[in-house]
């Protein structure tokens, strides 16, 4: 047995495979598209995807110009410690409609929205 094989997947890469599987079929982009589109398989996209393997920084900067997001948005609901808060993750509705709402490109009316949408939401302690 070789010692320093690790066989699982790391929680923040399976973590960050989770986030980027949101985006894609958010964006309704198949796994063969995306794959186009950096370079790599449709395959390697599945892995990434199930955290079996680690995207480059490289990669996950080119996909999120791709997506237009931060890299950070990978990241998002980890601890600093790199466990997941499972109060910071919310369910992929909530990210979808973020997302869509990072979408539109007028300031003023993204702005409005978002009071709308605070207006809709029950009151949250303020």
């Amino acid at each position: 047995m070789v010692t320093g094989i690790k066989n699982e997947r790391d929680p923040i890469d399976v973590h960050v495979g989770a986030r980027l599987r949101l985006v894609r079929t958010s964006r309704r982009l198949s796994l063969e598209e995306l794959g186009r589109q950096i370079g790599v398989t449709y395959q390697q996209i599945q892995k990434y995807e199930t955290g079996s393997n680690r995207i480059s920084a490289a990669t996950l900067y080119r996909i999120s110009q791709l997506f237009e997001v931060s890299p950070t948005f990978f990241f998002e609901g980890l601890t600093p410690q790199g466990e997941v808060d499972d109060a910071a993750v919310s369910n992929p509705e909530v990210i979808q409609s973020s997302l869509a709402l990072g979408r539109i490109p007028d300031g003023e009316v993204r702005h409005r929205l978002r009071l709308l949408i605070d207006a809709l939401a029950p009151d949250s302690g303020r």
